[in-house]
């Protein structure tokens, strides 16, 4: 199954998303954003297995979108696919 990660800067950002997320039914996890995929080196994401169009169509509804999403790929690395 096909796994996508959206970033955020802080861990209350990832925290509000997750809640929100959760509440409409979503299976998310918060997890420290792997090396690489952030600016800063540092934050967190979560993931999302299913319903990535209206999830972020959500989050970005209620002020939570961060505009960084990424698909891991079958080689096990991340490419953005929304920038």
């Amino acid at each position: 199954m096909t796994q996508y990660l959206i970033t955020f800067r802080t861990l209350t950002q990832a925290q509000r998303a997750a809640r929100l997320l959760e509440r409409a039914g979503y299976t998310v996890t918060i997890r420290r954003t792997p090396a690489g995929l952030s600016a800063s080196g540092c934050g967190y994401a979560i993931n999302l297995r299913r319903g990535v169009p209206e999830a972020t169509e959500m989050l970005k509804r209620n002020g939570l979108w961060t505009g960084r999403l990424f698909r891991r790929e079958q080689d096990g690395e991340y490419r953005e696919v929304m920038p």
